[in-house]
């Protein structure tokens, strides 16, 4: 799988608004943004060409973990986070954002994601000389 085909791009999408409940197309090319990046850095941590097939779930969580993140404000997705200060699942851990209404997106958010499913793409990640 790549990160810049399309069609793969609309698997996770779909995998995605099926796991946070969207129902509209709103946000459809937000979280392909979110999708292709998160794409991107998996192939960077792992040293990789294509994200194997079986990454795809790893992928779409973290695509989720992403979005909650980064758009805390929006009701579409503050809605799927619930009332907690924080949703755990395993080793990961998202917290809501700014409830500002600005947008926190960075670097640091998405670098952050990755390190946090670093159990998961650490199996296939490739030595570079």
């Amino acid at each position: 799988m790549h990160p810049s085909d399309p069609s793969n791009q609309e698997t996770i999408l779909t995998k995605v608004k099926n796991r946070l409940e969207l129902k509209t197309e709103d946000m459809d090319s937000l979280i392909k943004d979110y999708i292709e990046e998160l794409g991107w850095r998996i192939l960077h941590y792992c040293n990789l060409l294509d994200i194997p097939n079986s990454l795809k779930f790893t992928w779409v969580s973290m695509t989720i973990d992403a979005v909650r993140i980064d758009l805390p404000h929006v009701d579409e997705i503050s809605d799927t986070v619930g009332g907690s200060e924080a949703v755990k699942i395993g080793d990961t851990q998202v917290s809501p954002g700014r409830g500002d209404g600005v947008s926190n997106t960075s670097k640091s958010s998405i670098d952050q994601v990755v390190l946090n499913y670093k159990i998961d793409l650490n199996r296939y990640r490739k030595l570079r000389w």
